[in-house]
């Protein structure tokens, strides 16, 4: 029993109160995360018609694509510690504050969940960046090799928890101002947390500030990605991906609300429950997949699992069909496609790997939800206005996700085709170049 509790958590002596605190700072983030995910979406499609959570998704990638940009500058400014308990204090009083949008009448109900799925996806966006950026800085990479991954399971206990917590409310109706509180009292613990158990912590000093604007970082991870043409390719199967995603989920919502109607948030809340528990296991074998396929061809995979989805939805109508559908595109996306996308960025130059990375993760799959939301919103509000029966627009907005799709196959064809000649790019040879020498100089565990 110990060797196997060894072998599925292999911590040392002293570490595992450590990575228990940042387990418990993840779990936080996540539980909550969880709880609204499923409360504002649901709140939401009961106050206002299904079609308009388009505009709001539109809305949120705008604030996702300045936040980015707004991290990307400060997150190597201040000392790590004192960063992270700045988020989760904003976070809890954040929390803390909505409830009284519910309590007076001043707001509408469908504002206030507006304003909690903008704050959820802000923080599924946020915190995690500043979070791994934090645990980098406390272990050195051999360390880091072994504990990540165990603390890395709280962020998928803490979602599991926030979903059955959002699954029980809809049974038990706790109400979306208790659960709001909740959230508040989780941050702010996780903060008092922080401030006690990892003050003691020494880290690297904060680089400072730098000349670098939210233009010139954006404007760096495009010209970089322009130069080399696999990167080029991806960039483009990301912009589709994103508008194509965006398709799928809209079907689900709306297919499980037409059919369900007071019923959605059950189903929402095990829905996303059963895309969290397929996750794991998908996330165990994405390595052994990608091996199997090489890396240039395992960009085919998300194409065409969104290709076939999207035709399902297109022949089999109803939220069953469209929830599997567009559950194993999400989680092929996040598990085996984010692997993919993580192991072809390694190739790109240390000084440029995040901006690029945040170009290539951020910026396009947001542009393309973007785009994906715009073109099914107005369908559906031709469709409405001429009184097109919904059987007939929902084909048309399928239609064009199938089409995007189709830009996403063939962007990943030419990934593949370019793939060699991208590696003679002088932008990665550089880096080749680069490493023959760096990796033979031993730099210690300076800083700890």
């Amino acid at each position: 029993m110990q060797e196997r509790f060894r072998k599925w958590f292999p911590l040392r002596a002293g570490e595992s109160g450590l990575v228990l605190t940042l387990g418990f700072i993840l779990f936080a983030n996540y539980a909550a995360m969880g709880i609204t995910k499923v409360v504002s979406v649901s709140g939401f499609l009961s106050e206002v018609k299904d079609h308009y959570i388009l505009l709001v998704w539109a809305i949120d990638m705008v604030l996702l694509i300045l936040a980015t940009g707004l991290q990307s500058l400060i997150v190597d400014r201040f000392d790590r510690v004192k960063l992270i308990g700045g988020v989760l204090l904003v976070f809890g009083i954040l929390y803390a504050i909505l409830p009284f949008s519910f309590l007076s009448s001043w707001m509408p109900a469908s504002v206030s969940y507006t304003l909690i799925y903008l704050l959820n996806d802000q923080q599924w966006r946020f915190f995690p960046v500043v979070f791994w950026i934090l645990v980098n800085d406390i272990y050195d990479p051999g360390t880091g090799r072994r504990v990540m991954p165990v603390i890395g399971i709280f962020a998928f206990i803490g979602t599991i928890v926030g979903l059955a917590i959002a699954a029980v409310d809809a049974q038990l109706n706790f109400g979306t101002v208790n659960l709001l509180l909740l959230n508040a009292v989780i941050f702010f613990v996780a903060f008092a947390i922080s401030q006690f158990r990892l003050r003691a912590v020494k880290l690297p000093p904060p680089i400072g500030a730098h000349e670098d604007t939210m233009k010139e970082t954006l404007t760096e991870g495009w010209e970089f990605i322009k130069t080399v043409p696999a990167f080029a390719y991806v960039a483009l199967g990301m912009l589709a991906a994103g508008s194509v995603m965006t398709v799928l989920l809209f079907d689900v919502l709306s297919d499980a609300k037409l059919d369900l109607g007071t019923g959605f948030q059950s189903f929402y809340a095990t829905y996303n429950l059963l895309i969290a528990i397929a996750s794991i296991f998908m996330q165990g074998i994405s390595a052994r997949i990608i091996e199997r396929f090489t890396l240039k061809r395992s960009f085919f995979i998300q194409p065409f699992v969104m290709l076939f989805s999207m035709i399902a939805n297109f022949f089999i109508p109803g939220y069953m069909s469209s929830g599997v559908a567009q559950g194993v595109s999400r989680v092929t996306y996040d598990t085996v496609d984010l692997s993919a996308r993580k192991a072809f960025q390694a190739m790109v130059p240390n000084e440029k790997r995040g901006r690029v990375s945040i170009f290539l993760d951020s910026y396009l799959p947001s542009g393309g939800t973007i785009i994906g939301s715009l073109i099914t919103f107005a369908i559906i509000s031709v469709g409405l206005y001429f009184g097109i029966p919904r059987e007939q627009y929902s084909l048309i907005y399928i239609g064009v996700g199938i089409a995007i799709a189709l830009v996403a196959v063939y962007a990943a064809y030419k990934v593949r085709a370019t793939y060699e000649q991208s590696m003679l790019n002088w932008q990665l040879k550089r880096r080749t170049r680069g490493a023959s020498v760096l990796d033979k100089l031993d730099f210690g565990d300076s800083g700890k």
